[in-house]
C-alpha cells in the first residue's frame, strides 16, 4: 500500500504538468493568406498570425434541449488589423485590403458574429491557382 501511495505521489506533478500542456496547446501560429484583387490584376500571398490548437473540451452524457451546449474552441483573444495596398490598380478601384492579425489566444466559446467559427484550412492557396 505505501508503494502505490509514494508512485501515485510522484505521477502527480507529471500528470498535472501534461493538463497544463493541454491547456495552453491554442497558441498563436504563422499562416499565409493569398490576397487577390480582380480590379487591380493582382495576386499575393501574405504571411500573419492566426489562432490554432486543441481547447480542453468535455462532452455531456445527456444533451439537454433546453441548455445551449458548445464547445470551446481557439480564438483569437486581441488583434490588430493589418492592409496590404495594391500597387498599379485603376483611378476607381478598391486597392486596400485589410486583415486580422491576431496578437493572442484563448479558448472560449466561438462567436459566429465576428468569426468563421469552422475549421482552419492547413492548405495554402497560391496565386498560380488563379
Amino acid at each position: 500500500m505505501r508503494m502505490r501511495s509514494v508512485v501515485m505521489v510522484m505521477l502527480l506533478p507529471a500528470l498535472m504538468m501534461s493538463g497544463s500542456e493541454c491547456r495552453s496547446s491554442c497558441r498563436l501560429t504563422n499562416i499565409s493568406i493569398t490576397l487577390e484583387s480582380e480590379e487591380c490584376g493582382s495576386c499575393i500571398t501574405i504571411d500573419t498570425t492566426a489562432c490554432a490548437g486543441l481547447c480542453k473540451t468535455q462532452e455531456s452524457v445527456y444533451r439537454s434541449p433546453t441548455m445551449p451546449n458548445y464547445q470551446n474552441t481557439c480564438n483569437f483573444r486581441e488583434w490588430t488589423y493589418e492592409t496590404y495596398e495594391f500597387k498599379g490598380c485603376p483611378a476607381r478601384a478598391d486597392s486596400i485590403f485589410s486583415y486580422p492579425v491576431a496578437l493572442s489566444c484563448e479558448c472560449s466559446k466561438c462567436n459566429s458574429d465576428v468569426t468563421d467559427c469552422g475549421v482552419l484550412s492547413q492548405q495554402t492557396i497560391s496565386c498560380n491557382v488563379y
